[in-house]
């Protein structure tokens, strides 16, 4: 881990993680959207959250790596190529 470049952007950042909330506002997606992550995500909410998130966008797709946590995007050797080829097939 790194040190923040700013302590007050830091708990700016901090405060927002802990009370930002716009899952009402899921719904209002209409883009073409790809949920994907670690199905034992502890920061996120693991494969129950994400499943929830996808099925409240219109239009998403939903890839869960079941045995990965939020590092996913580092942990998963094929994470660019999944996410490379569902913006390829939106062209």
């Amino acid at each position: 881990m790194s040190r923040p470049k700013s302590q007050q952007r830091f708990l700016i950042q901090a405060e927002s993680c802990l009370t930002h909330n716009a899952y009402a506002n899921l719904s209002q997606i209409n883009c073409p959207t790809f949920v994907i992550g670690g199905g034992v995500d502890q920061i996120v909410g693991g494969a129950e959250v994400q499943h929830d998130l996808a099925d409240s966008i219109k239009n998403s797709t939903l890839h869960i790596y079941p045995d990965l946590g939020h590092g996913a995007y580092a942990e998963a050797k094929d994470f660019g190529e999944r996410i490379y080829k569902f913006f390829s097939k939106r062209q």
